[in-house]
């Protein structure tokens, strides 16, 4: 088997490479330098084998700057839905299987209990929209695709919201941090190893909700990761996070108030859950090692 993950520089691609590199599967690592999904020209060379030929593509790029969408929505719909939709199709030509990385900012929050992947989606935002309309793409483009909705998205290896927090806990900052959101955290590594078990193992095509076990809201999260983090490092200093309400917090785009996803399809194939975040958060710190405050 031989894997083109796409968007490889990124936060979530430099994971699954890593994840690719430790189950001795060949890959090839592209980021925007080396394949541009904008760039018709660029698509036609992978369609066309010039790379070489691939099984499979994991593109983990993206437009990820939620707020920033809504004074961008062409941007955000050119990198999130055509670019995909034209990945799809370059695959299809290629023959080449599309894995492709989706939100659960394609919910509204108004549910009550995990979203399964049948579930109707009503995205309140931009940059929902434009994801919602690059799995729309994508399925349409390659019906074999597999669209994986993640959320609450972090790692080591970029700019996340636990980092943020751990980074202003460091420098003495004031911390008021949203408690009435619930959604799942879901760590780069262990998604990482959930999307490239999808490709092992080679499902039907369609929707699939890869998110962690965990049901939390962003303070439960930012005291687990400054928690870890103090453990880690033994530093003696108090953690003083403030909960606020959304109201509290206002952003460009609203937020979903609840966007849990349920991982059950996923177990039926025989895959297991992610790592609880008792188990994930620190290994992350772990990885972060020493942090120098600016």
């Amino acid at each position: 088997m031989r894997v083109l993950v796409t968007g490889a520089k990124g936060m979530l691609g430099q994971d699954v490479v890593l994840e690719l590199t430790r189950r001795g599967i060949e890959n090839v690592a592209f980021d925007r330098e080396e394949l541009d999904l904008l760039n018709p020209r660029d698509l036609e060379l992978f369609a066309g084998g010039t790379h070489g030929k691939f099984d499979w593509v994991v593109n983990c790029a993206a437009y990820t700057a939620v707020d920033k969408a809504e004074t961008e929505p062409l941007q955000a719909h050119r990198l999130n839905a055509a670019a995909p939709g034209a990945l799809a199709h370059a695959c299809g030509v290629h023959g080449a299987r599309l894995t492709h990385v989706s939100t659960d900012f394609v919910f509204d929050g108004r549910a009550t209990s995990p979203y399964t992947e049948s579930a109707p989606t009503n995205p309140l935002g931009v940059y929902g929209q434009s994801k919602k309309s690059g799995e729309d793409e994508v399925l349409k483009a390659l019906p074999t695709s597999l669209v994986c909705r993640t959320a609450w998205l972090f790692g080591p290896l970029g700019k996340s919201f636990p980092l943020t927090m751990v980074r202003a806990w460091l420098a003495g900052k004031q911390l008021r941090v949203v408690a009435d959101q619930l959604g799942c955290p879901t760590y780069t590594a262990d998604l990482a190893r959930v999307l490239i078990d999808l490709v092992v193992l080679g499902p039907e095509g369609g929707l699939y909700h890869t998110a962690g076990p965990d049901v939390l809201n962003w303070h439960d999260l930012a005291m687990r990761a400054i928690t870890a983090y103090r453990d880690l490092h033994g530093i003696d200093r108090p953690m003083e996070v403030e909960p606020i309400k959304t109201s509290d917090w206002p952003t460009p785009t609203p937020r979903p108030a609840y966007s849990a996803l349920s991982f059950a399809k996923c177990q039926v194939l025989g895959i297991a859950p992610m790592r609880s975040m008792d188990e994930a958060v620190p290994e992350f710190v772990h990885r972060l090692g020493d942090l120098e405050v600016s």
